[in-house]
């Protein structure tokens, strides 16, 4: 092996973060400071001891990468001292767990290093017996983790915003070293794009994509990353074979690019052996997802924490003895596209329709917003317009709209290029646009397949002369395509056959008519349905009235407790307000049951103090239907012929039966819960079947008892309780016994068809009749079908709107003040957090 020499030429000092943190003397650099101190001889001489063949994970390591991210963030000026802090520390801190401590190696060679499931003698079985590639092995899998208990252990004191704080970072400090070994998904679900912290606010989500890529980049003739290293070795490549077949030239990763002046991650070099060159190129793709991950991440969150990259890496790595051919393997475009444009993924054929409307609104919006920026005073107003013309005697369907159009680059490198969507691209993003477009995956178009075999194209883009009629095929890659000049063509159309699209809608335009009506809001685009054999134009409207006066009920303007979001519920009043035991609907007579007078019937409820029967918010109670003399025979009959289910008797008898309830005090254990009651049974310490024979109930019939739980929420002790539904995940059926009439989520306009709604928690004084949001957050973007929300995304949005939903009926005249009064003390004790939607 050849030695490397450790270059001692950068120092802490140099890195520009850390100047930034002196020149504003922030208070910070005494704990950066005092952790560079600490970690430093412990990468410098610690990880050698294990890893004496990988390559150099020293401080030196350590300080290339805090520049790299600096490099490439855009603005450090516009990230607080905390963020700057947090760079620099995951910088010297996410590799230490690579130096392991004595102690531990032999906790992790005799299988007792009790942090992680897999043992060390596994991973020496996985390798073919060799210890230290083993021990290499075994913790190059955990050494972020183990960055993380170095963390804890010994700087749990240190990361906090000031001495005398107890405001600590270090948890996300560990997530942040621990995702740049982990996946994209596991930094999305573990790493938060805003924290507060004192006066602090700062981006984990951020923080991480940068380290992930300052890691990855610090690869020249000094130094091979983990991963690089790792695609070499197993094939039998020395470091000797490395260091002799290639080299990385240039330290400056970042640079210029001259022509969009954006900056640009950039490899030169040279290699003499082919299948380093490949591997070379599978790390140059891990490099390029990275950056695509970083980008599509950060372009949806604050200005400061954009990056003004371009989405693709330079790769100018020259050749000896040998030449790459541009032979690659490649994907069935029909097996593929096929999967893409079908009801797999959307659910139905009409769907493609939604996604053709969507895009069109897309292009009307962003056009909207050009125009709006170059316009002169006194110039008429651009109108967005879509139009869907049925034409049955030309045999076709006719989607135009006066929206941005296509060029002849974004038809080639977006339009054709299925899953390159031209919004997420590097020329669409630098300009700015404060729309943001439904459209995200670039699959969008081919579901249109789903509604003709053959589809023609026509566009221009609006400020070019061009434009291009395009002929596709479905399952076909190969298209033809027509350019003329004619400025008078604006936006786009898309042409379908007729018979093959009105197949889809049952051959009515009426289909068609409600289906776009129902699926979008119109509000600022004209949306007309176009009849030319009738000459009759439809006006599709479907505005968005917050206004709305209902027949019955009460009006929530959502929209006033949530932000970028619009929307209204209506709902009903139910006067569920409990005040005694009375009004609670207990179903047959109510006994009582205390330790020492046993069950007796309660005759007063109203005199009765109810928090002697509640415990932990809940009141807790059994019905038992009575099985008396007189269904004796029906009863005994249908358990005979239902195989003894007594479930299914009871069900069936259920109005025939005498039922009681049970009312017990509150710290009464049951020995039953739903269970069946037979002769000799006992229920509570010393109430028994008998007791139930007593009250009538015939001695041969077995019956069951049903637990009962009552959430109610106290406003004033004995006098004023408010009842509540509290589950998991109820849907909206729960609530209300009935049809549900309206429900209705769409972002920006556009409606989620799946999208299902409902309350983790309720006060029980209301049922909704309607609801209908419209979402006009950057940050909510739905699926690949565009029928779903991502689960946590749908779960903080349900909590959002049924916190709004809450605080909107403190203002209803119905309630009174002492009610008020218990609802907010409610809504405070299960609403008390925000989400990015709350106001």
């Amino acid at each position: 092996m050849i030695e490397k020499k450790i270059d001692k030429s950068l120092h802490l000092d140099d890195l520009e973060l850390v100047k930034y943190l002196k020149k504003n003397d922030s208070e910070f650099v005494s704990l950066i400071d005092e952790i560079n101190t600490k970690v430093k001889d412990l990468l410098n001489s610690g990880i050698p001891k294990i890893f004496s063949s990988y390559t150099l994970h020293d401080i030196e390591h350590s300080y290339r990468i805090i520049k790299y991210m600096s490099d490439i963030i855009t603005d450090i000026s516009k990230l607080n001292e905390l963020e700057i802090t947090i760079l620099i520390l995951v910088g010297l801190l996410h590799d230490v767990g690579m130096a392991v401590s004595s102690e531990d190696l032999e906790l992790i060679k005799s299988d007792k290093y009790p942090y992680f499931s897999v043992k060390y003698s596994a991973t020496k079985k996985f390798v073919g017996g060799d210890e230290n590639l083993a021990l290499q092995e075994y913790i190059r899998m955990y050494h972020a983790q183990m960055s993380g208990i170095y963390i804890e252990k010994n700087l749990k004191d240190k990361l906090k915003i000031s001495e005398n704080s107890t405001l600590s970072f270090m948890d996300d400090v560990i997530k942040i070293c621990r995702s740049h070994t982990e996946s994209n998904e596991w930094i999305k679900q573990n790493l938060k794009p805003y924290t507060v912290l004192g006066d602090y606010e700062y981006n984990s989500l951020f923080i991480s994509h940068l380290l992930r890529l300052g890691d990855i980049l610090d690869i020249d003739e000094k130094r091979t990353p983990l991963s690089l290293y790792k695609l070499i070795l197993p094939q039998g490549k020395s470091e000797e074979e490395w260091d002799k077949h290639f080299i990385i030239q240039n330290y400056e990763k970042i640079e210029i690019n001259p022509k969009s002046k954006l900056k640009q991650i950039a490899f030169h070099g040279h290699c003499t052996d082919a299948h380093i060159h490949r591997k070379l190129l599978e790390f140059f793709d891990w490099v390029n997802e990275e950056l695509l991950n970083a980008l599509a991440t950060t372009n949806n969150m604050q200005e400061q924490y954009r990056l003004n990259l371009e989405n693709s890496i330079v790769q100018n790595i020259v050749t000896e003895g040998y030449t790459f051919s541009d032979y690659k393997m490649k994907l069935d475009f029909e097996a593929i596209s096929s999967l893409l444009m079908g009801e797999k993924i959307y659910g139905a054929k009409e769907l493609g329709l939604r996604e053709l409307i969507q895009n069109s609104i897309d292009a009307c919006r962003y056009r909207a917003e050009l125009e709006n920026e170059g316009r002169e005073f006194g110039e008429i107003d651009y109108q967005p317009k879509i139009k869907v013309i049925v034409d049955n005697k030309n045999n076709t369907i006719t989607i135009k709209d006066n929206g941005v159009g296509m060029s002849i680059d974004i038809i080639k490198n977006h339009f054709l290029n299925i899953g390159k969507s031209y919004y997420n691209s590097s020329d669409f993003l630098l300009q700015d646009v404060s729309y943001k477009p439904i459209g995200n995956f670039g699959i969008g178009f081919l579901a249109c397949f789903m509604l003709s075999s053959n589809i023609k194209v026509i566009t221009r883009y609006y400020s070019s002369q061009d434009k291009y009629i395009i002929e596709l095929e479905k399952g076909n890659e190969f298209t033809s395509m027509l350019k003329s000049n004619d400025v008078r063509f604006e936006g786009t159309e898309v042409v379908f056959n007729y018979n093959e699209f009105m197949s889809v809608f049952n051959g009515k335009i009426e289909d068609v008519s409600d289906f776009l009506r129902k699926y979008f809001i119109t509000e600022g685009i004209e949306l007309e349905l176009i009849n030319v054999e009738k000459k009759e134009r439809i006006a599709i409207e479907n505005k968005f009235d917050k206004n709305i006066t209902p027949d019955k009920g009460y009006l929530i303007d959502l929209s006033c407790y949530l932000k970028e979001v619009e929307g209204y519920a209506i709902v009903k009043h139910r006067n569920n307000f409990i005040h005694t035991l009375n009004d609670i609907s207990f179903e047959g007579d109510l006994f009582l049951y205390e330790y020492e007078k046993g069950l007796y019937e309660a005759k007063e409820p109203s005199k009765l103090d109810i928090d002697f029967y509640m415990l932990n918010n809940k009141v807790r109670y059994f019905n038992i239907p009575l099985v008396e003399s007189q269904n004796v025979s029906d009863y005994q009959n249908g358990l005979k012929y239902t195989d003894d289910d007594v479930s299914e008797v009871i069900e069936k008898m259920d109005n025939d039966l005498r039922w009681i309830s049970i009312l017990p005090q509150r710290d009464t254990d049951s020995m039953m819960s739903d269970q069946i009651i037979d002769s000799g049974d006992y229920f509570f310490d010393n109430l028994e079947f008998d007791n139930l024979v007593e009250l009538g109930h015939d001695d041969t019939c077995k019956t069951k008892m049903f637990e009962r739980e009552l959430n109610i929420f106290e406003g004033e002790k004995n006098r004023l309780y408010m009842p509540f539904e509290q589950k998991e995940n109820y849907p909206w059926t729960y609530y209300y016994h009935r049809k549900k009439e309206k429900q209705n989520l769409y972002v920006r306009n556009v409606l989620i068809k799946d999208y299902d709604f409902s309350f983790k928690i309720k006060a029980s004084i209301f049922d909704i009749s309607d609801i209908v949001v419209n979402v006009q957050s950057k940050k909510v973007v739905p699926d690949i079908s565009r029928n779903n929300l991502d689960t946590d995304t749908e779960r903080k949005l349900n909590y959002s709107i049924s916190r709004a939903i809450h605080y909107g009926l403190l203002k209803s005249e119905k309630l009174s003040e002492k009610e008020c009064s218990t609802l907010k003390l409610f809504i405070d004790e299960y609403y008390n957090e925000k989400t990015e939607f709350d106001k």
